[in-house]
């Protein structure tokens, strides 16, 4: 058994132990009669499409743990077992609410942006360069030349693809600040007073996030 069987044999095992027992296993995947008598022999039963050689082979080594296997129709091993998209690497991500800090002080900026994160941190980079007066960042570090921003540990607070939503979104978490703690000069998209009642729950969700 090669690495890449491993990793599916891996995957399946763990998503079906944190996420299944055995009664709603028995619940949720009828079976037919041999498929019961297999079940009072195993601990447990590993739901999972059949690859000819692969499957047999596992079946033997899942019955030293006792552990027993139905052949699940309808689904591809990619589907079932491996999540194969690559991962993207967090500068290129987008559609993204986030946070800066200051390396020297207690400051936050909050932005959102529909562009790579990269990008937009080269367009507040580039207006701190410029020294674009309209720009939080660069009017921060202007009252405190000796202070410099973390700019390779930005903070995702929310992912959100609609770009009202995540206005709102960015504007809910500039309320819930303390106003002390923020290089933002504008509060963002106007919301309800209504929100304010969430902001202990909103600035938690910050702090657990952006730390």
């Amino acid at each position: 058994m090669n690495n890449y069987h491993l990793c599916l044999v891996n995957e399946v095992i763990n998503n079906s132990w944190a996420k299944e027992t055995k009664k709603s296993i028995l619940r949720d995947n009828p079976t037919h009669a041999n498929e019961e008598k297999k079940r009072s022999e195993y601990y447990d039963i590993l739901h999972a499409p059949y690859i000819q050689g692969f499957t047999e082979n596992l079946q033997k080594k899942l019955r030293n743990f006792n552990i027993g296997i139905v052949n699940k129709k309808g689904d591809s091993i990619k589907q079932a077992i491996c999540h194969m998209k690559q991962k993207i690497p967090r500068t290129q991500q987008k559609n993204r609410v986030y946070k800066f800090d200051c390396k020297d002080c207690k400051s936050w900026y909050i932005g959102e942006t529909g562009q790579k994160i990269e990008k937009r941190t080269y367009q507040h980079q580039n207006d701190i360069k410029n020294g674009k007066e309209t720009n939080a960042i660069f009017m921060h570090l202007q009252q405190h030349n000796s202070h410099s921003i973390k700019w390779q540990e930005v903070s995702y607070l929310e992912r959100e693809e609609d770009w009202k939503k995540r206005k709102i979104k960015e504007a809910l978490y500039i309320n819930a600040m303390n106003p002390k703690e923020l290089m933002n000069l504008e509060k963002g998209f106007e919301i309800n007073q209504c929100w304010n009642e969430f902001n202990p729950q909103i600035r938690n969700i910050a702090l657990k996030k952006g730390r």
